[in-house]
């Protein structure tokens, strides 16, 4: 009996087993092979996406956003699409604002029907157009091609977005550019018709006070004792030093305009002797270094070589830096005039002690206008145009300044290339 069983049943037995097991291994390889071309098709998606991607985003232009993302979505869904900024208003109420849809349709000219799916092209709450996708009515689109739609309108709406961004940023920047020459404009304007009444109005002053000198000399020791002539003169000026630096203003802002429009010529560059120039430049200072109980303080290298620059130009810059630095040393403090070189710059530093400026305030000092809240303690006054004007002189010469602010000093640094460039 046993022996009987053990013949029949592992025939029956051993076919159905193999009949199951190449059942189970073609199921298998079906499943694999089904795996494996699902993985490259979501390759292939993610590969076209990061290239659409890559490509929207270098673009500024609008219109070859969209073209770019349109003829790549074309050729990987082998379908016809299009992408809008406009509102088709018969079709968009055709389904929800801001989300996927998918409809079919009958076209107009023909029986054919199409299926249409709109992604929208949106960025947060701001709907800025839809990306269309139409084909025959047999075909769908898969759930992978459906996500690859939906990631392209994404990075469409952002690039977009950026570029509108961009648009708007260089629309202020123009107008802010026409601002800022119809500013120049008026100024150069005001300025050129300031100079001449004040011109004459120096000369005007210089004839009376011609006049009133040649009067005195005329009644002798009569007009010394006429206390209405001395008022006059104590009068005339005041007048003149007035007018002097109104002229000295306009003339200022006339430089200042045409340094910073290039319309400055350089002039032929000049062999500077720094040693005896700064010498005697520094002359015209040591009456008023004097009166306001100042130390002058004089360091120039032993080697340094003959400058080639604009003299005028440099004297200019640095009679505006000793006139701020006798203007704000308090009394018994030291202004300095240190000059370094090396093989290819020289460097100028005129530093004073006894007073610092704000670090905040710093980067601020070389605009136009602009005058340090609370500095001026003597009610000295001024304009804001100095530095400014010597910032944009020395960058005309070629070289750049700096200024520093700590322990109770500061110091401007000027540096200059020992031959001015062409």
């Amino acid at each position: 009996m046993l022996a009987i069983m053990s013949k029949s049943l592992p025939q029956t037995s051993s076919q159905q087993l193999f009949h199951s097991s190449s059942k189970g291994d073609i199921d298998l390889l079906e499943q694999m092979q089904e795996r494996i071309v699902k993985l490259q098709q979501s390759l292939e998606l993610e590969s076209t996406l990061r290239r659409i991607s890559e490509t929207v985003r270098d673009s500024l232009d609008e219109a070859h956003i969209l073209k770019t993302a349109v003829q790549e979505l074309a050729l990987e869904l082998e379908v016809d699409c299009c992408a809008s900024l406009d509102q088709n208003l018969e079709i968009d109420q055709q389904f929800p604002t801001g989300k996927d849809s998918q409809f079919c349709f009958k076209a107009s000219s023909s029986q054919e029907k199409i299926t249409l799916f709109a992604c929208p092209i949106a960025n947060g709450d701001e709907q800025l157009g839809t990306l269309w996708v139409t084909q025959e009515m047999s075909r769908t689109l898969a759930a992978p091609e459906i996500y690859l739609v939906q990631q392209v309108a994404k990075q469409c709406a952002i690039a977009i977005h950026h570029s509108r961004l961009y648009q708007a940023a260089q629309k202020q920047i123009e107008e802010l550019k026409h601002l800022n020459e119809v500013k120049d404009d008026f100024l150069n304007r005001v300025t050129h018709d300031l100079r001449a009444p004040l011109s004459n109005m120096s000369l005007a002053i210089e004839m009376l006070e011609h006049q009133l000198t040649a009067s005195r000399s005329y009644c002798g020791h009569i007009s010394q004792q006429n206390s209405a002539c001395s008022k006059t003169l104590t009068y005339l000026k005041i007048l003149q030093t007035d007018c002097q630096r109104e002229i000295t203003l306009v003339d200022d802002l006339l430089d200042l305009q045409r340094l910073e429009s290039d319309k400055q010529p350089l002039n032929l560059p000049d062999e500077i002797d720094l040693r005896d120039w700064l010498i005697d430049l520094i002359q015209s200072f040591e009456e008023r270094i004097q009166q306001r109980q100042l130390a002058l303080d004089i360091h120039i290298a032993s080697n340094i070589p003959t400058l080639l620059s604009d003299s005028t130009s440099l004297h200019r810059v640095l009679s505006e830096l000793l006139h701020n630095a006798c203007k704000y040393t308090p009394p018994h403090e030291t202004i300095s005039l240190n000059v370094l070189s090396n093989s290819e710059h020289i460097q100028i530093q005129v530093s004073n002690s006894g007073v610092e400026i704000p670090a905040e305030e710093l980067p601020r000092i070389f605009d136009k206008f602009y005058r340090i809240p609370g500095s001026d303690l003597w009610k000295q006054g001024g304009t804001g145009l100095g530095l400014a004007l010597v910032r944009e002189m020395i960058t005309h010469l070629g070289g750049s300044i700096q200024a520093e602010s700590e322990s109770g000093q500061t110091c401007f640094a000027i540096q200059l290339p020992l031959k001015r460039a062409a």
